[in-house]
């Protein structure tokens, strides 16, 4: 196979880890084939140490797809030279060296597979941005392979905004030394008609074209979270304060796990997750976490819209925990603009909110502050993969009743799965950055709801619009 001069450009870096975002029919597979050859039988490539057998590995989405995209075509390429096993699509061909190589043809659905695998000298990965859960798979299974053999990998694909894997793995290889990232566009290849891309961009409407014919990124419009700014909060260095807080999710139906998150300000700085806990374990668990990290009950908070966050909040031990409820109306904090004091009858302007309730409200006021950049976490690994994920998916979902509302709780399931437990924290401990905007004597309705917030809401606050 000849590669093009943008092709042979990703060819020719010297990067261990290569990414390349490119569009319809620029020419992804054809270099992943010949990345692979190359890898698989010469003798220069740099590796931790000699390794006479081989392995590299294609991942597609999905095993149909890993046979559709590349299995013919490796037949094609290597005929002659290679053995090819139909039933496992797996390719065996001599080294330079004397010794064997095995390419695996394989599909994502399918990664536990690959876990443990010795020997692993390069992986490509095509389609990224359809692998869910795709940072999780690379850093359990996939990275520790090339850390024995000092192998290298490709990643690529056509950009989607629902899921931006590339986008990601874009942005944390500018700080990477041993990363380089290839960007191309349909026109690039100049093997693709230009009349049918001329008629692609007549038909084809403006975010379909930007996305699969020029490769660029396109944001989901509805998103309430910029995805850079979610990534960002990993990385952010924020001005502290000396308040710590203490949020508890309570894990609800013997699947989910119960999750500690502690906060100092507004950065996370540690996070502890349990397993099968009755409610006495989680009274004891909270009294001891709270002694550790001098903790106050009054900044505790623990989810109570099921048996145990229930029992919690109404514990005789927790005196003076918060209780949440997503459910619950909105705290009043923004004055009514069109009722000022000294206009109408009232003493003082009555307190206003266009939240649905108060868990879209603690939504909308994490989007803002992750999105500019005042939320910072040091939480890794799943934790951080889990929340990246869970973020990403929340949009503005108001019906036009004047009310804002975000993507409820239950559709946030439905698209993942399971319950979002990690962002949960996050969204919880935006209650106490809405109660800060209650101002001591600005109204009485703002005295009264002062009086309440270090206990749990009264239930006459309750809505019928429930969000968990």
């Amino acid at each position: 196979m000849r590669l093009h001069e943008h092709q042979k450009t990703v060819a020719r870096s010297p990067a261990r880890f290569k990414i390349f975002r490119g569009g319809r029919r620029v020419g992804k597979t054809v270099y992943k084939i010949e990345a692979m050859t190359y890898k698989s039988v010469s003798k220069l490539i740099r590796l931790a140490r000699e390794f006479p057998n081989r392995s590299v590995i294609f991942i597609a989405p999905t095993q149909k797809q890993a046979r559709t995209i590349v299995w013919e075509a490796l037949k094609a390429r290597l005929h002659g030279i290679a053995e090819f096993n139909e039933s496992r699509l797996e390719v065996s061909l001599p080294t330079e060296s004397g010794g064997k190589a095995t390419i695996y043809v394989g599909g994502w659905e399918n990664r536990e597979n690959y876990r443990g695998m010795s020997n692993v000298i390069h992986i490509e990965f095509d389609e990224v941005d359809t692998m869910k859960d795709f940072f999780i798979g690379w850093e359990e299974i996939f990275k520790p392979m090339l850390m024995e053999t000092g192998g290298s990998a490709g990643f690529g694909g056509t950009p989607k905004k629902e899921n931006p894997n590339l986008r990601r793995l874009e942005k944390e290889a500018e700080t990477k030394p041993d990363w380089d990232c290839f960007h191309f566009t349909s026109w690039d290849n100049p093997g693709f008609s230009r009349e049918e891309l001329t008629k692609a961009k007549e038909e084809m409407d403006a975010e379909t074209y930007k996305q699969e014919i020029m490769a660029e990124y396109v944001d989901n419009a509805g998103s309430l979270f910029k995805y850079t700014a979610i990534l960002d909060v990993f990385s952010n260095a924020i001005t502290k304060t000396n308040e710590k807080y203490l949020i508890i999710d309570i894990s609800d139906d013997g699947h989910d796990k119960t999750k500690f998150s502690f906060w100092q300000g507004l950065e996370e700085y540690r996070r502890e997750t349990f397993a099968h806990m009755t409610t006495e374990s989680l009274i004891a668990q909270t009294r001891e976490f709270q002694t550790q990290d001098q903790i106050p009950m009054s900044n505790t908070l623990v989810d109570a819209n099921y048996g145990s966050g229930v029992a919690m909040a109404s514990s005789s031990l927790l005196e003076g925990i918060v209780g949440y409820k997503g459910s619950y109306a909105p705290i009043r904090t923004d004055i009514s603009p069109v009722m000022l004091p000294n206009v109408h009858y009232t003493k003082d302007a009555p307190l206003v909110s266009d939240y649905k309730n108060l868990r879209s409200q603690c939504i909308f006021t994490l989007s803002d502050l992750v999105n500019r950049h005042l939320i910072a976490s040091k939480v890794t690994s799943k934790n951080k993969e889990a929340i990246v994920e869970e973020l990403a998916l929340y949009q503005d979902a108001s019906t036009g009743d004047g009310k804002r509302m975000a993507t409820t709780k239950e559709d946030i399931v439905a698209l993942l799965g399971h319950s979002p437990d990690d962002s949960d924290t996050w969204i919880m401990r935006m209650y106490f950055v809405v109660r800060e905007k209650l101002i001591p004597g600005q109204s009485e309705e703002a005295k009264i709801r002062a009086e309440k917030v270090s206990r749990l809401f009264d239930k006459a606050f309750d809505t019928s619009n429930s969000a968990r």
